[in-house]
This record gives structure tokens, C-alpha cells and sequence, in this order.
């Protein structure tokens, strides 16, 4: 699977906009092209009470393979379509960024319910055997966690290693409510992670989303 995460950065005020053009592709992409897997979207935490006036989109998505997104889904006629309504809207041109997964699970409870709240941490290692080490303490967290909540409240918790360099790890997860993500941050085996990779890292930015309603978390 190829796995994308998008910025999508918008015009003050012009959110609404984009969505519309957005809404006529997402309904072509879910009846013509059965490869994208994924299509999600989270609003930051500081737009959750007027989605409508939000600067950022946090785009998530999964595609068979990489040919997937750049030969079929960005050549289709309503992807030329979107492309050209779009730039009036937007800040930036389209910031993509690409990944494999490392470990986790995209839907635990397994009916894609929709989640509360939503965590990205982006992390840069010092190089790439650290980016190993981290991905390894990565791979037994994902494993607890999806053994003891995956099904009650973590609904999503995945790590994912950087296609685009050798020292890029990426934490998407999606929980029941904003209680759950607090409590789940200082469960002893997420603490003992940050700790453990604490030398492995280079920087870390992170962010939290609600979900806008749109798309699809799998088909």
C-alpha cells in the first residue's frame, strides 16, 4: 500500500470554496477508482468551533501503489477539473508527502466509525539507523495498543517510515473523544516511548484534528 498525507493550506476564508470543488471529485473518485482506499480529512483543533473560516486541512490517504495516485487518480478528467478550480483558494500549491506504513492499524473497531479526535506527530530522526531504533519501539507500541484498545477507543494507530528520506517517522492516530486521546497520552507505555526515542530525535511537530465529515476512512 502507498499511504500520502497532505497539507492543504487555504486562502482565509475560502475554505468552503475548495470544499464544494472537492465534494464533485470525492463523489467521482468513490464510483470510478476503486484503488484509492482512503480518503480522509481533519480540521486542526483551532477551527473545530468554525470549520468553515479553517486555514488548514489535513488530508490522509492510501492507495494501492503509488501509479494508484499519480498515473490514475491525478490524471482523471475530475481531478484536471478540481485542479483548476482550486488555486484561487489556496496558499500554497499542493504539499504532498509520502509514506509506507511501518506498523498499527487503520480501523480497529472495524466499521470506520467516525472518531472524536485525531493525532499527527511529524518526527525527524537524527538518521536513519535511528530512524530503525524508533521505528522498532514504534512496533511494539502499535501492538499493545492495538491489543488492549483498538476496538473501545483507539480507533486508528498506525507509524509510518518516510518515502521521501531516510530520517522522516510519522504517528496518525484516531481516538473515541478528546478524553480518551489525554488519558491514552499518559498511558506508562506512551510515556516510556518519548522517553526511549528521546535521542533519536531531531525535531517533532504535532497537531491535533476533528474530522470534517468528508470522504471515506476505507471502502
Amino acid at each position: 500500500m502507498f499511504y500520502l498525507f497532505a497539507n492543504c493550506n487555504f486562502v482565509p476564508g475560502r475554505y468552503e470554496d475548495w470544499q464544494s470543488a472537492y465534494d464533485e471529485l470525492g463523489e467521482y473518485v468513490w464510483h470510478n477508482e476503486k484503488t484509492t482506499e482512503t480518503y480522509y480529512f481533519g480540521i486542526p483543533m483551532d477551527y473545530a468551533h468554525d470549520i468553515s473560516n479553517t486555514t488548514l486541512m489535513l488530508a490522509f490517504e492510501v492507495y494501492g501503489k503509488r501509479e494508484d495516485l499519480y498515473q490514475t487518480h491525478f490524471s482523471s478528467p475530475a481531478m484536471s477539473t478540481f485542479l483548476s478550480k482550486i488555486p484561487p483558494t489556496m496558499t500554497t500549491g499542493l504539499d504532498l508527502v509520502h509514506y509506507s506504513l511501518s506498523s498499527g492499524y487503520l480501523d480497529g473497531p472495524g466499521d470506520s466509525r467516525p472518531c472524536g479526535i485525531m493525532s499527527d506527530h511529524v518526527i525527524t530522526c537524527n538518521s536513519h539507523g535511528d530512524r530503525n531504533t524508533v521505528l522498532s519501539q514504534l512496533k511494539a507500541l502499535t501492538k499493545t495498543v492495538e491489543e488492549s484498545e483498538s476496538k473501545s477507543s483507539v480507533y486508528t494507530f498506525m507509524a509510518f517510515s518516510s518515502l521521501d528520506n531516510d530520517v522522516g517517522v510519522r504517528i496518525y492516530g484516531r481516538y473515541k473523544d478528546r478524553a480518551t486521546y489525554e488519558t491514552f497520552q499518559r498511558r506508562q507505555e506512551m510515556v516510556d516511548f518519548w522517553l526511549e526515542s528521546k535521542d533519536q530525535v531531531k525535531a517533532m511537530a504535532q497537531r491535533l484534528y476533528v474530522p470534517n465529515g468528508k470522504g471515506w476512512l476505507h471502502r
